[in-house]
């Protein structure tokens, strides 16, 4: 009995996070979310639909629980998600423009502070397990938020343009107003995962991620701090990145093996970006990908 009693608590030790593991990847295995490519001249303008590009944190509804891109588990208070609908969506949790730092704050800790997560909204921008396009799926997305009928979630806003210079000066002024720019959604496409022309960002400047791989030290007035971080592409080549680093930044710069953001204008002929300045420290990293739940396509 006392082998039996050992060799069973044994195997629950050995075995019990492979079970919890599976458990979980029964629950969130599916598609990945869809991710966009940036805007490019020659594209039919007229076939998309328009929304704000919102500087939040990506925040996916699987029907029962909130997951960030990376298919890990967000910790918001149990009031945040009360009646959500049993069918996924595809959100950003924002605090409003210029205020992506907030938000990361609030995702990133560790208990969920209900004043910090009352400044939070989920704006919705899709519903991945509805078939059909785009615009098919929209009326259903805002029926489904005015279902949930919750004043943080929102369903956003969408409207169509007639040429690319009445893009362009709605993207001049969502920037001159504080926001990061625009997202343009194909008409006539299904939820599918992975990058595609069906999502576009629309932006004055480039942007990407790199990872952290040294802190190199600084000269003149930054001496004793960080003059720039040396950071990696995602295809191996690296590069200094030094502006835009704040003085708090260069005391305690991202840490090494961390994703930042840099904006760029266009790339060398050597492929790498001109212009890069530091923007933040990323939510994501660069080539991961994240999953949605395999559930019954259904409506609310």
């Amino acid at each position: 009995m006392c082998f039996a009693r050992v060799l069973r608590q044994w195997m629950w030790w050995a075995l019990g996070p492979c079970l919890l593991v599976l458990a979980l990847t029964a629950h969130t295995h599916a598609l990945p979310p869809t991710l966009a490519q940036s805007y490019h001249p020659g594209i039919d303008v007229q076939a998309y639909w328009v929304s704000e590009k919102y500087d939040g944190v990506r925040a996916l509804w699987t029907g029962e629980q909130l997951l960030s891109r990376q298919g890990l588990p967000l910790r918001p208070p149990a009031w945040f998600t009360a009646g959500w609908p049993r069918t996924a969506l595809d959100g950003e949790l924002w605090a409003g423009r210029g205020r992506f730092a907030q938000v990361q704050a609030v995702v990133a800790s560790t208990q969920a502070d209900d004043s910090a997560w009352r400044s939070l909204r989920y704006m919705v921008f899709d519903m991945p397990q509805q078939p059909g396009p785009f615009h098919a799926r929209l009326p259903q997305l805002q029926y489904t938020v005015a279902a949930i009928g919750q004043p943080w979630v929102q369903a956003a806003a969408h409207w169509r343009v007639a040429s690319h210079t009445e893009l362009r000066a709605q993207l001049q002024r969502i920037e001159a107003q504080g926001g990061e720019g625009l997202m343009l959604r194909h008409d006539a496409a299904p939820y599918r995962g992975g990058r595609s022309d069906d999502l576009l960002k629309v932006k004055s400047f480039d942007d990407a991620e790199a990872t952290v791989v040294a802190h190199l030290p600084g000269q003149g007035r930054y001496a004793g701090q960080t003059g720039a971080l040396l950071v990696e592409m995602p295809n191996g080549q690296r590069f200094r990145l030094g502006s835009g680093l704040n003085a708090a930044q260069r005391r305690t710069p991202p840490a090494v093996g961390s994703t930042v953001t840099y904006r760029f204008n266009g790339y060398h002929a050597s492929g790498l970006p001109r212009f890069a300045r530091f923007c933040r420290r990323s939510q994501s990293s660069a080539g991961q990908s994240s999953t949605w739940p395999k559930a019954e396509r259904r409506g609310t």
